[in-house]
């Protein structure tokens, strides 16, 4: 079909099916492999879902999609430790990247990553799916518009639910990288700015995380050369929902994005009064930022010179900023940053 690119899927476990779910509704792309280690597992789901003509193959035979002349982009949903591998053979082989955070291990292995997508002349795209979120996306213009005037203080909570198993824990790469650097970026990406220091306190609750070794539970704190201070908070374990909110606090005003409805039932009783929950997950707050996201990637292998709504500075910069969270948690100390060109 003309219009439509041709994808790849690497990794089929939980974020890989948000992606699979948005492919599927999404006639501007058309998926033909998928590449899991759980091929009859990956088989089945694939099945039940009466998408045709998508061929499986193990992680090994990843060769065999990028040998595909009608192949034009790679999605890569595998675990943390494997992206840089999946990303580097995709770009080498000439084809688009949108990778799921983080690119690579460290930031020296994210700036590589870079260089072959420069080399290539492919885009790389790093999956910051909160940017594509709309509610999120207005604060920024708002934001950036100055119509609250002058921000002071900007806050962001993330709370994870359900609780990420101890399995997953152990090969995500952390909780700075894994969770942290969405807060990380986005907070950056809002203000407009890039921080001048940064400072962490975290804790393991649950001491089988502490053994990992990870942590549970954080705050960052930020300073900005404007002045504005950010505040993260950051948990493993909401008890009530998968809880994403932020507040942007300025000299005119005040913008803030709540935790969106599942109706708008509020229930008032002789004591108590309450409204929808937050969402059940991950899936269900992300749903359309997952399938905007796809889209970008759509327009910008379709059209090269469209701007990436995520540049190389935009991810390495978050990484880094990852790195100098865990070096203040580490040492206890507020750490001064710049951000350091590749």
């Amino acid at each position: 079909m003309e219009g439509q690119v041709v994808l790849a899927l690497c990794g089929f476990g939980r974020a890989g099916q948000f992606h699979f779910k948005g492919i599927r509704l999404n006639n501007r792309c058309r998926l033909k492999y998928v590449v899991e280690v759980e091929v009859e597992k990956a088989e089945k789901i694939i099945l039940s879902s009466n998408i045709s003509n998508v061929v499986v193959i193990n992680g090994k035979d990843f060769h065999v999609a990028l040998a595909d002349p009608e192949v034009q982009a790679v999605i890569v949903a595998t675990p943390t430790f494997t992206h840089e591998g999946y990303v580097t053979q995709a770009l080498q082989a000439g084809k688009a990247v949108l990778c799921e955070k983080p690119i690579a291990e460290n930031v020296e292995k994210v700036a590589f990553c870079y260089s072959e997508a420069e080399r290539a002349g492919k885009p790389l795209i790093c999956a910051f799916n909160r940017r594509f979120d709309p509610s999120m996306a207005r604060i920024q213009t708002k934001v950036a518009n100055g119509d609250i005037g002058k921000v002071h203080i900007l806050k962001t909570t993330s709370r994870d639910y359900p609780p990420p198993t101890l399995d997953y824990l152990k090969i995500s790469g952390g909780m700075f990288q894994d969770t942290g650097i969405h807060d990380l970026d986005m907070v950056c990406w809002m203000i407009g700015e890039e921080p001048t220091t940064v400072h962490t306190m975290a804790h393991a609750h649950q001491q089988a995380v502490g053994d990992i070794p990870d942590v549970d539970t954080l705050v960052i704190t930020m300073k900005f050369p404007s002045g504005v201070i950010a505040i993260i908070d950051i948990s493993r374990h909401s008890t009530y929902g998968y809880d994403q909110r932020i507040e942007v606090f300025g000299s005119a005003g005040m913008l803030q994005c709540s935790n969106p409805a599942t109706d708008n039932v509020l229930i008032m009783k002789e004591s108590a009064m309450s409204t929808s929950p937050a969402p059940d997950s991950c899936v269900e707050r992300y749903q359309q930022s997952y399938m905007l996201g796809l889209n970008h990637l759509v327009d910008v292998v379709l059209d090269p010179k469209k701007t990436l709504t995520v540049t190389k500075r935009d991810t390495l910069r978050a990484t880094q900023l990852a790195e100098a969270c865990q070096l203040s948690y580490s040492t206890g100390q507020v750490v001064p940053f710049k951000y350091k060109e590749y």
